[in-house]
């Protein structure tokens, strides 16, 4: 074992896994496994048995860990939690906390109905007189996300006392301080103003925040009219500000050049609702003001740009399974982003 690379112990481990989905999910047969590229934090495989059963396993990233967002039993427990919502969300089959079975937690779900769509090339299969409808439908998913009762789902756990802009601002500090190894100005420049501006910012109740919410983490089935069968991806879930999740969305629509390659981020394909319309339906279906919004959008492309430095150095040390990617774009986009929060924020 010691002269094994990475990768290797990722098929090592892949073994000890295939034995316990067996024992644990009633999956049956010869296991094929394919690695999903799209997320870049957490490794996520699908799985297909016998009968062509399909389900989904959850683990951290290969090699040392820093942050909290590689929790995968938390954001099982999330999910498991929000099963009875009106929020979109795959059933949770099993979880492993057993270290000596793939040196790691995972955990299992059913692979929901439909695809991601991950890239623009994949919102342009939506035909375009149903886009518009689609687009609305995703803020209608933040907007029940929001109303969840978080006391009723037994997750009060997840309440913070601290205010969350706050929060997020030394969550983010100290996570860049532990995985950069290089200065990036705009990025300190960026914290500074966020700390400025908190005290002008309207107080809002919290809210259940999923901190990643986008078409990249929702599966969109096809048929008459396209539907959203799930949201994915719970990583960095907490309670927070309602302008949260807008926020971040805002910040995918508008990225620079260079951020999201191939092409723009899916809700900005042509035939979505413009961002303004998505924040006028935000705000129609929670009453919740947006005047504040652009200290999120600044707050999330600033917190995308730390999170992509992270990418970055874990592909740098190989560190994300079989997937691999041009390390070199994952580096230039941190200061892309940095720059873009910079500008929001004036």
């Amino acid at each position: 074992m010691a002269g094994m690379d990475v990768a290797d112990k990722g098929i090592t481990s892949r073994d000890a896994m295939s034995r316990w989905l067996r024992s644990s999910t009633g999956l049956h047969g010869d296991l094929h496994w394919h690695q999903v590229a799209g997320g870049l934090s957490n490794i996520t495989y699908v799985v297909t048995g016998g009968a062509g059963r399909r389900v989904v396993v959850r683990r951290p990233p290969l090699g040392e860990l820093t942050g909290g967002a590689h929790d995968v039993l938390r954001e099982a427990r999330i999910m498991a939690a929000l099963n009875s919502t009106a929020v979109p969300v795959p059933m949770i089959l099993a979880t492993c906390p057993d270290l000596d079975v793939a040196g790691a937690p995972f955990y299992v779900m059913d692979h929901a109905a439909g695809a991601v769509l991950d890239t623009a090339a994949a919102a342009r299969q939506v035909p375009v007189g149903q886009r518009r409808s689609l687009g609305l439908q995703l803020v209608g998913v933040l907007a029940s996300l929001q109303a969840v009762d978080l006391d009723a789902v037994g997750l009060t756990s997840l309440w913070r006392r601290t205010p969350y802009l706050q929060r997020q601002i030394r969550r983010w500090n100290a996570q860049w301080k532990a995985t950069s190894g290089r200065p990036v100005p705009a990025i300190d420049h960026v914290s500074f103003r966020l700390q400025k501006v908190l005290p002008a910012l309207t107080p809002q109740p919290d809210c259940l925040v999923h901190g990643d919410f986008r078409f990249g983490n929702v599966m969109v089935t096809a048929g008459p009219e396209p539907g959203i069968s799930a949201l994915l991806d719970w990583e960095l879930a907490t309670t927070g500000h309602p302008l949260a999740d807008l926020g971040f969305l805002g910040a995918r629509v508008q990225a620079p050049a260079g951020v999201l390659v191939p092409g723009p981020d899916p809700s900005a394909v042509e035939g979505f609702p413009a961002y303004g319309d998505l924040v006028d339906r935000f705000h129609q279906l929670t009453g919740v003001s947006v005047a504040d919004l652009p200290v999120f959008v600044a707050l999330s492309a600033w917190r995308w740009a730390i999170i992509a430095e992270g990418i970055h150095q874990r592909f740098a040390r190989g560190e994300m399974g079989e997937v691999h990617s041009d390390v070199g774009w994952h580096r230039r986009r941190v200061e892309l982003l940095a720059t873009f929060a910079a500008d929001v924020l004036g």
